[in-house]
């Protein structure tokens, strides 16, 4: 979860479920400081009940858990959907530390960590009342094979011996005959078994994704557009109703508390709400008003225009939740279609990285970014191929001798895919101002908010450079490199499917990543991530342009906020109420 949008930003693709590592940090604001009320005093803690207003830039566009690939759909998800493991839903570096879902425990490897088996609790039910069994998980697994579920992150893929070599989902075929993906097996209703085709040592983490929730077959049906809309729920909430531009979430009467000891699940019903702009949200919020009085901005930042009135107001800064996301905010640069190193490099050198974070809010927005890991891993590295810290507004000089030497392999016009938002789109006036110092047409393409993960995974789109960001899943390189990296699996061009909206696919890159996933000793494992991570950027596959913070301001009914970095947003599984009759319940 994960790229995160601007959305998950990212994803987590965008925002992921692409999911971070560290403490979430609280940054000063001025006089004040940004803090989470979960810190706040106990006269302010969550109540049970009310109604919580999630404002968003749009729906998700994905709550199929094996189709969820972006930071809001998967925070949205975690309310629905229960997977085998889970992260906490607590502020700081607890919110990276991994526990028992619907398993009893985070995993029992073996065979050098080839084969992960999980045990199901008891009592743990669908919201229907039926148990959650083994072939259910079985199921959910197999759904990732197929070409219906593409836009999912890519880790089952990845990981999971594919056994017959064909398979192509449960949807062909009969289901490999009625035998489906041999490499997951069921021992008994409530065991589950997966055969890896490498040694896999944070398998522990790749089951808190969704990619590896059950689903049930009778549910699933022939409509997977509705079923993506409204899936059968295992988690505090279902859907209760759905419209364009709202989802109402109400509580799955079936889902017991006793067998689930993150999710806080405080609010009667959580409602959904897309359409404002960052602007008109901020607006909303500092008049904290109606709805607002009661809701949360989840995905969208504080807008500029106002972040020196939320920073310098006491009021509202005490309820603006601020810091490190853990994510990073980069160009994908298409590969496929620019196949000259030199007009790459180019490009790289001269991107003004500070004209465009001052463009986002400045650096109150978050720190440069030279590399695609973020700081807050372990597998980190410092590391700067362009030059970014002792030119952080760009080295024309050395993009024009480079563009030079490349000649006509390099065009004089690049477009740039980009998700159709205002605040977005302010992003493309200093992007195409860096650029014609050294002679370059930028031509901006703005593209549709709900389906952009999805869209901007064909590369016959023929986009040059694509705008994008991403959370990482979970607190390793292994979360970041191989899903952004990766192209043994790329569509084909008319096809969509991949987070690596790069098209980066280089051998010895691949075997590199092969060696790193399998490496059992985690401290040289996190080196071998930071060593890729700078061999990806001396070939220039992608722009790191900031590791972002977050202002994410909320209404002064509202509790429990702090930011994960496993979504780097808000995580709504811990947010309440101080009053709930006071939430405007509709």
């Amino acid at each position: 979860m994960s790229s995160f949008s601007a959305q998950h930003l990212l994803r987590r693709a965008s925002l992921r479920r692409g999911l971070a590592a560290s403490a979430v940090a609280l940054i000063a604001l001025g006089s004040n400081a940004a803090c989470d009320s979960a810190a706040s005093s106990s006269s302010d803690a969550p109540t049970k009940g009310g109604n919580l207003y999630v404002y968003v830039a749009a729906l998700p566009d994905h709550l199929d858990p094996q189709q969820i690939n972006a930071a809001t759909d998967a925070n949205v998800s975690r309310l629905i959907t229960r997977t085998l493991t889970m992260t906490k839903a607590e502020p700081g570096a607890a919110s990276s530390e991994l526990v028992p879902d619907l398993a009893t425990d985070t995993g029992r490897p073996s065979d050098g960590n080839k084969t992960w088996e999980f045990k199901l609790k008891d009592g743990v039910k669908w919201q229907d009342g039926a148990a959650i069994n083994c072939a259910q998980l079985k199921y959910g697994a197999e759904r990732n094979f197929s070409d219906l579920m593409s836009d999912g992150l890519p880790y089952v893929r990845l990981y999971l011996d594919k056994q017959p070599a064909g398979y192509k989902g449960p949807f062909l075929g009969n289901n490999n005959n009625g035998n489906g993906l041999t490499s997951v097996e069921c021992p008994d209703a409530r065991t589950i078994r997966y055969h890896l085709k490498q040694p896999v040592g944070d398998f522990g983490y790749v089951a808190a994704l969704t990619q590896l929730a059950p689903v049930r077959p009778e549910q699933d049906g022939q409509d997977k557009k509705k079923y993506d809309e409204e899936p059968f729920a295992t988690g505090p909430y279902k859907i209760g109703s759905r419209t364009d531009d709202r989802i109402t979430l109400v509580r799955n009467d079936n889902w017991d508390r006793s067998t689930d000891a993150v999710r806080k699940a405080f609010p009667d019903q959580i409602l959904v709400v897309a359409g404002p702009s960052a602007a008109e949200q901020t607006n909303m919020f500092i008049d904290d008003q109606g709805e607002a009085h009661s809701g949360i901005m989840l995905d969208q930042d504080v807008a500029p225009n106002f972040l020196q009135q939320v920073v310098n107001d006491p009021e509202l800064s005490a309820r603006t939740a601020g810091g490190s996301t853990g994510a990073v905010r980069y160009f994908a640069i298409n590969t496929r279609k620019l196949t000259n190193l030199k007009c790459r490099q180019a490009i790289e050198y001269a991107f003004d990285k500070r004209k465009f974070r001052t463009a986002l809010g400045g650096s109150i927005m978050g720190d440069l970014a030279t590399a695609m890991i973020p700081p807050s891993l372990s597998s980190h590295k410092d590391f700067d191929v362009y030059g970014n810290n002792s030119h952080p507004d760009g080295d024309v000089e050395k993009a024009a001798e480079l563009f030079k030497a490349a000649g006509a392999a390099c065009p004089k016009e690049l477009r740039v895919a980009y998700r159709d938002t205002a605040a977005i789109k302010r992003l493309m006036k200093p992007l195409t101002e860096m650029y014609l110092k050294v002679g370059i047409k930028i031509t901006p393409v703005p593209m549709p908010v709900a389906t952009y993960y999805h869209d901007i995974s064909d590369s016959a789109l023929n986009f040059d450079l694509i705008y994008a960001g991403w959370v990482p899943d979970y607190p390793n390189g292994s979360a970041v490199i191989p899903a952004l990296f990766d192209g043994r699996d790329l569509p084909e061009p008319g096809d969509t499917g991949t987070n690596n909206y790069s098209f980066f696919h280089n051998e010895d890159i691949e075997r590199q990543i092969d060696e790193a996933v399998s490496e059992p000793d985690l401290e040289r494992q996190y080196k071998l991530w930071g060593e890729l991570d700078e061999k990806i950027m001396e070939q220039a596959a992608a722009i790191p342009v900031i590791f972002n913070d977050a202002q994410r301001i909320y209404g002064s009914n509202v509790t429990g906020v702090f930011l994960t970095p496993m979504y780097a947003q808000p995580d709504l599984s811990a947010i309440g109420l101080k009053d709930p009759s006071a939430s405007n319940a509709s």
